[in-house]
């Protein structure tokens, strides 16, 4: 039996003639006939009576069609199985992704992207880096959205590349300053990232150089330095897009100073080991990394006043 066999069998049944299973099946009515003759021969069961142009199925080709349609029904589900999977409905999206890219950022590109299709589960954390690499190393998410680490592989998509720098209210001492060096920052209160943060690394290096130490450390994620810093609670090395995203959710004023010596931070999209490509996840990257490197996500020289 062949699959050709079925399908014309089918159509006869379905249009109630060889004609319309000819036009259905884009082929002559001659193969509809030569396929139907074929199919019977093959089981053995005569499937229509012919009376003349007509075709009247008997009680066999009844019962036949109705496994028939049952294989169809389950090829129907198999390729509407398929369909969802392309485009990633009703299959929970899972994300992990560092603070600062969540608002306004994250929020803007599931918002844009997702928009009001009730059809996308969505599950997204809210982890510091390292948590982050190890869930989407271990599958558990689909993405995540990180900072650079010193190693990155081929799996990992950047985002932004930038420098650190120093935020203080417009008030603080430091605000005229042109550079902001770690001898600048003795007897501060210090705002960093923690030391799970890839920066921290190198953050450290540069104040052991430093003349003088800071009165104080303070550790949380870089947004939450913005936040403090915008309070007078200290100065605050953390990176471009961190304070935006301060501006963005609180309104928090802070000027923004380059910080000497340049210590590198990045933004990057990480999948799990052999991973297939998600539509609505290549979108959402897609629209993270436009709106980071918007001229809204550059700080304006006149955001820094000169020294």
């Amino acid at each position: 039996m062949r699959h050709r066999q079925v399908e014309a069998f089918r159509s006869v049944m379905m249009t109630g003639g060889i004609t319309s299973a000819a036009a259905a099946m884009h082929v002559t009515q001659p193969a509809v006939s030569r396929l139907i003759r074929d199919l019977e021969e093959t089981i053995g069961l005569s499937l229509f009576q012919r009376r003349g142009a007509r075709l009247d199925p008997t009680p066999e080709a009844s019962l036949l069609y109705r496994e028939v349609e049952r294989l169809y029904l389950g090829l129907d589900q198999i390729a509407q199985a398929a369909e969802d999977i392309r485009d990633h409905k009703n299959i929970v999206i899972r994300i992990g992704t560092v603070t600062s890219l969540v608002r306004p950022y994250l929020q803007r590109a599931i918002r844009d992207v997702i928009g009001d299709r009730r059809d996308v589960p969505l599950v997204i954390d809210v982890e510091n880096s390292r948590h982050v690499w190890e869930m989407v190393e271990n599958a558990q998410y689909d993405i995540g959205f990180v900072y650079r680490r010193q190693r990155m592989d081929d799996r990992a998509r950047p985002l932004r590349q930038m420098t650190a720098v120093a935020a203080v209210p417009p008030g603080h001492p430091l605000a005229g300053r042109a550079v902001c060096t770690p001898d600048d920052l003795a007897g501060e209160r210090l705002l960093i990232p923690g030391r799970n943060s890839p920066a921290r690394l190198a953050l450290d290096s540069a104040l052991a150089q430093a003349a003088g130490a800071p009165a104080s450390l303070m550790e949380s994620s870089m947004l939450n330095c913005c936040h403090f810093a915008a309070d007078g609670m200290g100065v605050a090395i953390v990176d471009e897009i961190s304070i935006r995203a301060a501006r963005a959710n609180a309104g928090a004023a802070l000027v923004a100073i380059p910080f000497r010596p340049e210590i590198g931070v990045g933004y990057y999209a990480i999948r799990p080991p052999g991973a297939h490509r998600i539509a609505i996840l290549d979108a959402i990257v897609a629209h993270l990394e436009a709106q980071l490197n918007a001229p809204s996500c550059h700080i304006p020289r006149d955001c820094r006043p000169a020294s």
